[in-house]
């Protein structure tokens, strides 16, 4: 069974939930702040509104991705919502904060509303393993999984609360960027030194799977509230953030990112932590630096 869609936003992601959908039969409306964006969408046989309000007047379901939540606020202010019986999914990605706010006026607005997020880059949207997550009422969630399985066959709901969503989207990032930094950082200092970049990538994929190891202990650590230093302790992780540094500063490469590292290790440190291990981290950055 098909239905018609609406997706707002012509960015990446949406260029890719429009083509799946497409491709799955659905009847397509598409719109963007920038017109130009939506024109290979037209080719492929989508209709391009011309305001927010024509989009979602023209379908069972609203998919919205666009940069930030406020951006999707004056979206939908805009669509004049009261009284329209259309599902809005929101795969906007912001703060906890802004996703429950964003959650709350949608409630008053009477529209029945999801907030959620793709787990998957747009190359790979519609296809097998795609993943999505969802947070909102069960019953609404129902209501749109037929559409949402066609862009993310691995979609899930992640209960009522629309912040916990966008709390685990944005804690996938963080670590997902802070591993390309750390990556990209790694590969500076190495052909500063006169490393060809291709000869790191094996043993840099395995510091990167021995990390999701390490990572591994972290969280159970983190919630039993203990920070074992049996394997590694923070005494010795700075000593070799500090190599790392004066290396940097020798080459004259950018050193704010193994920086901010020995910034929190020696944090740790000064508070005689220097024997416990690597979770220590945790509620190191929980406590921010005064």
């Amino acid at each position: 069974m098909t239905s018609t869609v609406t997706v707002i936003g012509a960015g990446p992601i949406g260029q890719a939930i429009t083509r799946a959908l497409l491709s799955a039969g659905h009847e397509v409306t598409v719109w963007n702040r920038t017109l130009e964006k939506t024109a290979p969408l037209a080719e492929l046989g989508a209709h391009v509104a011309t305001t927010p309000r024509e989009a979602v007047r023209r379908s069972d379901i609203a998919l919205i991705s666009v940069r930030g939540n406020d951006a999707a606020r004056d979206i939908l202010e805009q669509a004049e919502l009261s009284g329209v019986d259309v599902l809005v999914v929101n795969l906007t990605s912001d703060t906890p904060g802004s996703a429950r706010e964003l959650a709350g006026w949608m409630t008053k607005q009477g529209v029945r509303y999801l907030s959620g997020t793709m787990l998957t880059p747009s190359v790979l949207v519609g296809q097998p393993g795609s993943t999505a997550v969802l947070g909102g009422v069960e019953s609404i969630y129902e209501q749109a999984l037929p559409v949402l399985e066609v862009i993310a066959p691995e979609v899930a709901r992640h209960g009522d609360d629309p912040g916990a969503v966008a709390a685990l989207d944005l804690a996938l990032l963080d670590a997902f960027w802070g591993t390309v930094a750390a990556w990209s950082h790694a590969v500076a200092l190495g052909r500063a030194e006169g490393l060809n970049a291709n000869d790191l990538t094996e043993r840099l994929t395995a510091i990167v799977h021995l990390a999701a190891e390490v990572g591994a202990g972290i969280s159970q650590d983190a919630e039993l509230g203990s920070y074992p230093g049996d394997v590694s302790t923070m005494a010795s992780a700075r000593s070799t953030l500090t190599h790392i540094l004066h290396a940097s500063t020798d080459r004259r490469i950018d050193a704010g990112f193994p920086g901010s590292v020995e910034a929190l290790l020696r944090r740790a440190t000064d508070h005689g932590y220097h024997d416990d291990g690597p979770s220590r981290l945790v509620p190191t950055i929980a406590r921010a630096a005064p």
